[in-house]
C-alpha cells in the first residue's frame, strides 16, 4: 500500500476508476431499491408536509383578514359614538342607525360574501334588525364570560357556522361593554383543506379544548382500512410518529392532524422506484466511461498548479497572484484561495486601523462622561449665586433645568420609571410656567401605584410641549389648562395629556403621528413606543376644534427594574 500512497494523484485516479468501473452498477442492483424507496417515501412526506403547510397558512391568512375586520369595527369611532350618544328621540336613533351604522356593516359583508352576519351587542336595550342587539341575547352563551375576559378576538365553531367574537375597546373606553360577533360560513373557513391534490388522506382539526371542529376523510375504495380515528391520530402524534403530521394555527390555536394511507404510499413508491432505477443504470454506464477520460486529463493539472501557489504562501509570499477563469469547483477553489490571500492582507491592515479607532472611541466616551457633570456643576453654581443674590426665580428655574437634564440624560438608558418620566415632565412644565408668567394652569394627578411601572425615556415632554405651543398658546378667549392623569387595566397603563386649547383637524392629527412635520416630536415618540413594545402600543389623539385635545399613551404594564443598581 505504500507504493499506492506515494504515486501521483493522476495515476491513482486512473487506477481506481479502472478497477471499480462496474462496482456502482452492482451496488445499485443490490441496495438501490431499498434506498430509493426510502427517499421516495420521504419525498411523499415532504410534499404532504408542504401541502398542509400551505393549506394551514391559507387558513391563517383568512383568519387574519377576519381578525382585521373585527378589529376595524371594534375600534370604529362611528360605532362607538353612535352607541354612546344620547339621542333626543327614537326616530333620531333609527335615522343614525340606518344612515351610518347599517351601511358600515353592510359594506364589510358585501366585500366578504363568506360572512353570513355581523351583530353588535351593547348594554343599551336596543334591537335593530340583525345588526344591533342587547347583551342579554348572548349572556347565556357558553363563550360569553370568556369573551368578557379577553382583549383579543375569539373563534367559536357553532354547527355549520364559525363565530369571530370580541369585546369592543371603543365602547370600553367610554365605560360600556360591547361585543361584536361576525358569523362566517363553515365551508368557506375550511375550504383550503377540502380539495387537496393528494388522494387517500384524512384531516382532523381540533380546538384548544380538544374538540373536533373539522373532519374530512378522502379515501378511495380499497383504502378504507387505512382510515384513522381522531383518538388514533392524537396518540400517534404524541409518539412522534411521522405518519401523522401535526400543525398548529398561530391565529386561532387550533391543532391540525393530517395522515396518508400507508398502502397508497407504498404502491406509489414501488412504481416510482422502478422508473428511477432504469434511468440510474443507463446514466451510470455513460458516466463511467466519461469519468475516466475527464478526471485524468483536466483535474489533476490544475490541482498541481494550486499546490505550487500554496507552497509560495507558506514561505511568506503574500503577493502571490492566483487566478483561474474556469467555472467548476477547482476554478472556484483557486479564486477562493486568491480572495483569501487578499482578505488576509486586508485584515492585517484593518487590525492596525481598528486600534486607532478604539482609542478615539475611548476618548469620546470620556468626553460624554465629562459633559453631563460639567453641566450639573455649572447649574449648581448658578443656583448658588442666585440664592446668594436673593433671585429666587432664577434659583427655581435653574433647579428645574437641572432636574430636566438629569432625567432626560438618564445615564444613557432608553427606559426609566414613570415616576422619573413624570419628574422630567414636571421640571419642563415648571420652566414653561415661569416663561409664560403662569398664564396657564396645571392639573397633574397620577396614583403612586402607577409611578413604579416602566416607561420609554422622554415621551411626555414632546407631548406637553406640543399641547402648550400648538394648543394653549393660541387661546385668546380663556385661560389655558393642562391636565395629566393616568389609568390602568390588567396588563396596560394609559397616560392622558389633555388641554383646552384650540384643537386640531383630522389632517393635522394624521401629520403629527405619520410625518416629520416641523415642530412636532410626537411621531418620534409614537415610533419609539411601537419599536420597544409592539404595534398595539403607542399614541392615540382625540381632538375637537375650539375645545381642546386629548393624547392617550398606551404602554404595557411592566414593573421598572433599575439596571444601574
Amino acid at each position: 500500500m505504500k507504493f499506492f500512497r506515494n504515486i501521483k494523484l493522476r495515476y491513482k485516479m486512473i487506477l481506481i476508476y479502472s478497477l471499480i468501473a462496474f462496482v456502482p452498477l452492482v451496488i445499485v442492483d443490490t441496495f438501490a431499491m431499498q434506498r430509493i424507496g426510502h427517499l421516495v417515501n420521504e419525498q411523499e412526506k415532504s410534499t404532504s408536509k408542504n401541502m398542509i403547510e400551505v393549506a394551514k397558512n391559507a387558513l391563517d391568512g383568512d383568519i387574519k383578514v377576519y381578525n382585521n375586520l373585527s378589529n376595524y369595527l371594534a375600534y370604529s369611532d362611528t360605532v362607538g359614538n353612535l352607541l354612546t350618544y344620547q339621542f333626543d328621540s327614537e326616530y333620531d336613533l333609527y335615522k343614525a342607525l340606518t344612515t351610518s351604522f347599517d351601511p358600515l356593516l353592510t359594506s364589510v359583508s358585501n366585500f366578504h360574501t363568506d360572512i353570513s352576519s355581523i351583530t353588535v351587542y351593547s348594554q343599551k336595550n336596543i334591537s335593530h334588525s340583525t345588526t344591533l342587539m342587547p347583551l342579554s341575547k348572548i349572556q347565556n352563551e357558553s363563550w360569553y364570560n370568556q369573551v368578557k375576559k379577553s382583549n383579543d378576538p375569539l373563534w367559536i365553531v357553532h354547527g355549520k357556522n364559525v363565530l369571530n367574537v370580541r369585546k369592543m375597546p371603543i365602547l370600553e373606553r367610554k365605560g360600556q361593554l360591547g361585543i361584536i360577533a361576525i358569523t362566517i360560513n363553515y365551508d368557506d373557513v375550511f375550504k383550503s383543506f377540502t380539495n387537496l391534490k393528494n388522494k387517500n388522506y384524512g384531516i382532523y382539526i381540533a380546538d384548544a379544548k380538544g374538540n373536533v371542529i373539522y373532519n374530512h376523510q378522502n379515501f378511495e375504495h380499497g383504502y378504507y382500512k387505512d382510515m384513522l380515528s381522531y383518538k388514533q391520530c392524537v396518540a400517534l402524534s404524541k409518539k412522534k410518529d411521522g405518519h401523522v403530521l401535526t400543525k398548529t394555527s398561530e391565529e386561532t390555536g387550533w391543532t391540525l392532524y393530517y395522515y396518508n394511507s400507508f398502502t397508497s404510499m407504498s404502491d406509489n413508491t414501488v412504481q416510482k422506484t422502478t422508473q428511477f432505477m432504469i434511468v440510474v443504470v443507463f446514466i451510470s454506464s455513460l458516466l463511467m466511461a466519461f469519468a475516466i477520460w475527464a478526471t485524468s486529463r483536466g483535474i489533476v493539472a490544475r490541482l498541481e498548479a494550486l499546490q505550487d501557489n500554496v507552497k509560495a504562501v507558506e514561505e511568506g509570499a503574500l503577493e502571490v497572484t492566483v487566478t483561474s477563469e474556469d467555472q467548476d469547483e477547482i476554478g472556484s477553489l483557486i479564486r477562493g484561495f486568491g480572495e483569501m490571500i487578499n482578505r488576509i492582507k486586508f485584515l492585517i491592515e484593518e487590525v492596525y486601523e481598528s486600534k486607532i479607532k478604539e482609542k478615539n472611541f475611548e476618548m469620546r466616551a470620556l468626553q460624554q462622561q465629562i459633559n453631563p457633570h460639567f453641566l450639573y456643576n455649572t447649574l449648581s453654581m448658578i443656583n448658588f449665586m442666585a440664592i446668594e443674590s436673593g433671585q429666587n426665580d432664577i434659583s427655581k428655574i435653574t433647579l428645574s433645568l437641572s432636574d430636566f437634564y438629569r432625567t432626560a440624560l438618564n445615564k444613557g438608558n432608553n427606559t426609566c420609571s414613570l415616576d422619573d418620566e413624570l419628574k422630567n415632565m414636571k421640571a419642563y412644565l415648571d420652566i414653561q410656567q415661569m416663561m409664560h408668567d403662569y398664564d396657564f394652569e396645571l392639573d397633574i394627578e397620577i396614583d403612586e401605584e402607577i409611578r413604579g411601572y416602566e416607561s420609554p425615556n422622554l415621551i411626555l415632554q414632546p407631548i406637553v410641549e406640543n399641547a402648550i405651543g400648538h394648543g394653549i398658546d393660541l387661546l385668546e378667549d380663556r385661560k389655558g389648562v393642562l391636565k395629566v392623569y393616568a389609568t390602568e387595566n390588567e396588563d396596560q397603563v394609559f397616560i392622558m395629556v389633555e388641554d383646552n386649547g384650540v384643537g386640531m383637524d383630522e389632517e393635522t392629527k394624521h401629520r403629527m403621528l405619520n410625518e416629520n412635520s416641523k415642530g412636532y416630536g410626537m411621531r418620534n415618540v409614537n415610533q419609539r413606543i411601537k419599536l420597544l413594545y409592539g404595534e398595539e402600543y403607542g399614541l392615540h389623539i382625540e381632538s375637537v376644534i375650539g375645545e381642546g385635545t386629548l393624547v392617550t399613551i398606551r404602554l404595557p404594564k411592566i414593573v421598572f427594574k433599575n439596571r444601574n443598581i
